[in-house]
């Protein structure tokens, strides 16, 4: 359809001012116009990469793309943000001469860190690079999103799924979904970090008043009511989650954390070589009892340098694992991780039982365990700070095995591993007071930090009566005592990502 076309149709006026700008630039061409909206992660946090389920929901802060094709070999890239300056470049520029292997391809690019570009050279790169017999077209791009950047909603992911699913269209691609969600995780490797499609398949999967209860590996995909008593409040910190080097180098760090503790466990447990092929696949249904897991975990250092690393795990090659992050100076600390990795993993899991059970209470009370696995200081009642203390030594694991077999019911489910935090540590100051405020509001069921941290979001269960309540408070002791403008809002839910 031509841009005049679109223009007719009953849009809002922001949507009306990104067509009447295209038109301007490129003239009343055919092209794609595009919807693709925000996610949120209700559970399943940092392990869609090690096969563990995802709990999405698709919410009304979307990204909206139009594309049409060029006569020549430019991508021509605007922004209806004037903050995100215009781009072009020749494809060949971008892309490999033939077909390469992609992460080595990674390798030997540089790119500007942080610039928004990258997150539309990425699928094109990636698809070029998986179809070298297809000669990709020239395109332009035109983009405005209303998803908060840096608040873990995914707003780049946003622009690269809706760039990828666009390149497809105008090349007459007829690529799967399932393709496209693996292809788009994969292409965003392009920017620097080693993420997983999570977030991708969320938005190209995502049904309205649904949560998308998604496993990788193979790829699963089970619809879940979203119970309507209930609402999620996105409360944004405005402490922005941004992926600079050093936040880059820790989200990598406890990528490596995972690769390097799961070949540890896996070294040290040979019997288990043909159970356990993902992070998730150590789980009691899988291995008999929760008892082995607890002796995998004390087989675990708890600190340990990349020099100690490479003395225990001479055989493997772990070159690329250690260039995607600087060493950690108090060292890899995988037990913390691999535990919170694991507990994580059934969390999530076991959660889309009690939803459609109606056992909500038990779903936010995994909300909260989900957030002390990130969490960095404890805020008491009166406001007093306190660091979080991930202590996971032996005495605790072996306190956990002992209490396995407790005679008292409520001693062995405290010792169950989904009720373990572990330690990925990724929140912040910010996102703990918000968490910490809200779980004193009645009404509010279960609360957490959305995306990978380290600034960004925290989502609020609550009832649905409550949440103009929860909203005041967060107003009134977290926004206006810090000046900043009022940042919460209901999540209300949409499909996922549309051509119009």
């Amino acid at each position: 359809m031509k841009v005049s076309y679109y223009l007719k149709k009953s849009l809002n006026n922001k949507i009306k001012e990104l067509l009447n700008n295209y038109l301007k630039i490129f003239g009343d061409e055919e092209v794609s116009l595009i919807r693709v909206p925000a996610r949120i992660n209700l559970l399943g946090t940092h392990i869609d990469h090690q096969g563990g389920y995802v709990n999405y929901l698709t919410v009304d802060k979307e990204l909206w793309c139009v594309a049409g094709e060029r006569k020549d070999n430019k991508i021509v890239c605007y922004n209806l943000d004037k903050k995100y300056n215009w781009n072009e470049f020749a494809l060949e520029k971008y892309v490999p001469e033939r077909k390469v292997d992609w992460i080595e391809f990674i390798k030997s690019i540089k790119i500007t860190p942080g610039d928004w570009i990258n997150y539309i050279k990425a699928p094109i790169s990636y698809i070029q690079n998986e179809f070298p017999e297809k000669k990709l077209r020239g395109m332009n791009f035109y983009f405005y999103g209303e998803v908060p950047v840096g608040a873990g909603l995914s707003s780049s992911s946003a622009i690269l799924v809706a760039t990828m699913l666009s390149i497809c269209k105008i090349n007459r691609l007829d690529i799967k979904k399932e393709k496209l969600v693996e292809m788009c995780g994969r292409a965003e490797w392009y920017v620097g970090t080693r993420g997983g499609s999570g977030d991708h398949a969320a938005m190209i999967f995502g049904e309205k008043n649904k949560i998308t209860h998604i496993q990788f590996f193979p790829f699963t995909i089970e619809y879940i009511p979203f119970p309507e008593e209930y609402q999620i409040i996105c409360c944004n910190s405005l402490i922005e989650a941004k992926k600079s080097e050093n936040a880059k180098s820790i989200f990598n760090e406890r990528i490596a954390s995972y690769e390097i503790g799961f070949k540890l466990i896996k070294k040290g447990f040979p019997e288990f070589k043909d159970k356990i092929k993902y992070l998730r696949d150590i789980n009691p249904e899988n291995l008999g009892d929760e008892e082995i897991i607890y002796k995998m975990l004390l087989s675990l250092p708890e600190n340990v340098s990349r020099k100690d690393i490479l003395k225990v795990l001479p055989e493997e090659d772990l070159k690329t694992i250690f260039k995607t992050h600087n060493e950690p100076i108090d060292g890899y600390k995988l037990r913390e991780v691999i535990m919170y990795g694991i507990s994580e993993c059934e969390r999530a899991k076991k959660c889309a039982e009690f939803l459609k059970e109606g056992r909500i209470d038990q779903f936010g009370k995994f909300m909260f365990i989900s957030h002390d696995g990130d969490r960095v200081v404890k805020y008491s009642n009166n406001g007093k700070i306190k660091k979080w203390k991930y202590n996971i030594n032996d005495e605790i694991l072996y306190t956990l095995i002992k209490n396995l077999k407790s005679p008292d019911m409520e001693e062995r489910e405290k010792a169950r591993i989904y009720n373990q935090p572990g330690g990925y540590r990724c929140s912040t100051l910010e996102l703990d007071f918000i968490v910490d405020l809200v779980k004193q509001i009645s009404g509010v069921k279960g609360a957490k930090l959305t995306g990978a941290g380290l600034g960004g979001c925290v989502l609020i269960l609550v009832e649905k009566e409550m949440a103009e309540k929860v909203i005041e408070i967060l107003n009134e002791k977290y926004y206006k005592v810090r000046n900043l403008p009022e940042s919460s809002f209901i999540c209300n839910s949409v499909n996922g990502a549309e051509f119009l």
